[in-house]
């Protein structure tokens, strides 16, 4: 626990974290508005007639901003490392299954708060408009809270993946790039081409649309016409990844010496 404290003062004693918060937070509601207003336009491929539909415009965080969470779980490993103060830490604390464990603690808890705050933003967004609109937000309805508690579970995830891939990379530079690339164009193509050669729906095996799949489905998955019955293997692929990163990781901080 003394550990897991020290890494959060760490975090909680930049500016990174509540920066990379409100951008998230700014991201996310401007396109959870845009999603609304654009499906009252003419001819609008978006319907948001149904609490099947409506969910797009409250769980579009996990669309569009998974990289925030993913990019602060990055920073929790590699600030050290850009410092050169990783030496200190494990000369503090020898254990380094200790210290790479209060990471991921760290990770995972920045990307529960970042999920919160974006979901609740995307909700406030959206509701409050279609509100204005005179059209129904069907916030209590079972489709609308499962995607709102699929969209937390996922993103919450995302920092937990971060923190693995700082541990394989540990240089932030490269790392957060290279998050950026693969996540806002690689991969989008990726999923592309998937949706383009596959008679099914296949998408959710890619981390991103497996956090899709996660939410119940999304305003990509809307568009690319892509069916929102793959929630729990969603879940589960998501949550391989995780798994997968975060062990990686821990071999990498483990093993190798620490600058």
């Amino acid at each position: 626990m003394t550990q897991v404290v020290s890494e959060i003062r760490k975090v909680a004693t930049t500016w990174t974290w509540w920066l990379v918060l409100a951008a998230m937070a700014v991201y996310s509601g401007g396109f959870a508005a845009f999603t609304v207003l654009a499906s009252t336009l003419e001819r609008s491929p978006l319907q948001l007639g149904s609490p099947e539909t409506v969910v797009v415009a409250y769980n579009v965080a996990i669309a569009v901003a998974y990289v925030f969470p993913l990019a602060m779980g990055v920073v929790v490993v590699t600030n050290e490392y850009r410092s050169k103060l990783i030496a200190q830490t494990l000369l503090a604390n020898p254990s380094r299954w200790s210290v790479y464990g209060a990471k991921t603690v760290t990770g995972l808890g920045l990307g529960l708060l970042y999920s919160v705050v974006a979901t609740a933003v995307c909700v406030g967004a959206g509701a409050g408009l279609l509100a204005l609109l005179g059209e129904p937000a069907y916030l209590t309805s079972a489709p609308v809270i499962g995607s709102l508690l699929g969209t937390v579970v996922a993103l919450s995830l995302w920092g937990l993946i971060g923190v693995g891939v700082g541990a394989l990379v540990r240089n932030q530079v490269v790392a957060v790039v290279g998050v950026l690339v693969l996540t806002q164009f690689v991969e989008p193509m990726a999923r592309s081409v998937v949706l383009g050669l596959s008679d099914s729906d296949v998408s959710w095996v890619l981390p991103g649309g497996a956090g899709d799949a996660a939410a119940g489905g999304t305003l990509y998955s809307m568009m690319n016409g892509v069916s929102a019955d793959s929630q729990l293997p969603g879940f589960l692929m998501l949550g391989a990844y995780a798994l997968v990163f975060c062990a990686l990781g821990a071999w990498r901080f483990t093993r190798y010496e620490a600058a």
